[in-house]
């Protein structure tokens, strides 16, 4: 860790440099990721206090946390005091609970009591995400005295103002106004006069998925956040949203795949190991189980040693199948467009989908075999196999995910590696059967 001593040395010793006076924060933030970590952290050096404050409020966090843990403690305390307290608390969530200490003891008390009450929450909830720097309001309070109290504070003493929330002598969120009402209303009138009462809002505990739910229903610049007494405490802001809502869909990807949803592409390598071989490893018995189901038709393959060409194609389309199905169902729990009670009529959308597509593809592939194997058995079978095959990936990609919810496990874990378990296990039994079948009926040898 750098010390006090060491920080103002190196701060002395380099100059800002011209050419970053007039840039965009989030263009040199996209310039320091892409810097070793090293010359960022001298970068960052170089800048003034507040540039290089709104930098790192730019960066990517892991980033910033990299950044961050070569700094020293003072210096580290200045710079989260610029930045959003949400922000700032977690980036102190990467860090040591000792250094936490000594920077937060560097702090103003009052930036330090805003950043250690969000530290309290869970950061994937709205109390870790949402903001404590707000403007409340006084039912009492008229007009003209909100507009006094907006001109009195600091720009950087709130986050934003697009609505300011009304609440009692206990803190209990009772309305809101938009600032528009406040610049076109007569400044004699009460703001219990003008106050919307019907309030959206947000538990602390709301998560992340909830949180962009509500966002998207109701489409507000910002939902202030309650305990559980209804006592406001924070808000969040549809600019967190955003990232939420990047954070969420990168997530779910990645989980459906066995990649743990925190990995990114510079991730250190034995960070990532973990993760990733548990799943392969899990994937390795499934795909031994979908090879003892060819074993089982050893005998029939021998047969009929043609019928081992077409065993990809039989697995492979039923997996893009199942895993088209798996993509949409998974997406629409995520976004609260289906429910529990959207079951049903999911899966006979996928299994008439499944269908089509099965007839459609299997006459191709059928067509393909009579041309190019000359057998219109084969080609039967081959159809036949695929239609059933899309059928029971549609199936998968629709009860998969809905079993792992009503086990309260995330359906985007690794679902993608079960369903196409399923598809590959299915496949092969059907396609391998029917071949059984047909060289019995029709002597094949």
């Amino acid at each position: 860790m750098v010390t006090e001593n060491d920080d103002k040395t190196l701060y002395t010793q380099l100059r800002p440099l011209p050419q970053y006076a007039g840039m965009h924060p989030a263009d040199l933030a996209d310039h320091l990721q892409r810097l070793p970590i090293g010359e960022a952290r001298d970068l960052l050096h170089q800048l003034p206090e507040s540039q290089a404050a709104e930098v790192l409020s730019e960066l990517v966090e892991a980033r910033a946390g990299e950044i961050l843990k070569g700094l020293s403690n003072g210096r580290i305390a200045t710079l989260l005091s610029l930045i959003p307290s949400n922000r700032a608390a977690d980036l102190m969530n990467g860090l040591s609970l000792a250094r936490r200490r000594e920077i937060l003891s560097a702090m103003t008390p009052e930036v330090a009591s805003q950043i250690t009450a969000l530290l309290h929450y869970a950061p994937e909830t709205a109390g870790g995400i949402m903001s404590n720097r707000f403007i409340a309001l006084r039912s009492e309070q008229t007009i003209e005295e909100c507009q006094q109290l907006l001109r009195s504070r600091e720009t950087e003493e709130t986050e934003d103002v697009s609505y300011l929330y009304v609440t009692d002598a206990s803190r209990r969120l009772i309305g809101v106004v938009s600032l528009r009402d406040l610049v076109f209303r007569r400044p004699e009138r009460r703001i219990e006069d003008i106050m919307d009462r019907d309030v959206k809002s947000l538990r602390v505990d709301d998560d992340r998925e909830k949180i962009a739910q509500v966002f998207e229903h109701y489409h507000y610049l910002g939902l202030p956040v309650l305990e559980e007494d209804g006592t406001l405490v924070g808000v969040v802001s549809a600019s967190n949203v955003i990232d939420i809502v990047q954070a969420e869909a990168t997530e779910d990807m990645q989980r459906m795949v066995g990649v743990s949803g925190e990995e990114r592409a510079l991730t250190p390598w034995h960070k990532s190991i973990g993760p990733r071989f548990l799943w392969l490893g899990i994937n390795l018995l499934t795909a031994f189980l979908a090879a003892s189901v060819v074993n089982l038709f050893e005998s029939t393959i021998a047969k009929w040693t043609v019928l081992a060409v077409f065993l990809p194609i039989i697995a492979g389309q039923g997996g893009n199948a199942g895993t088209q199905t798996l993509t949409v169902i998974i997406r629409g729990m995520a976004t609260g467009e289906i429910s529990v009670g959207d079951g049903k009529s999911a899966l006979i959308k996928e299994i008439i989908l499944g269908l089509i597509n099965g007839v459609s593809i299997g006459l191709i592939v059928g067509l393909g075999c009579l041309l190019w194997k000359g057998s219109m058995v084969l080609g039967i079978v081959v159809a036949v196999a695929m239609v059933l095959n899309m059928v029971a990936a549609a199936l998968a990609g629709v009860m998969i995910p809905y079993g792992l919810k009503a086990l309260r496990i995330d359906p985007a874990l690794a679902s993608g590696i079960f369903v196409t378990t399923v598809t590959d296990v299915a496949g092969f039994f059907f396609f391998l059967g029917l071949a059984a079948v047909a060289i019995r009926w029709f002597g094949i040898a």
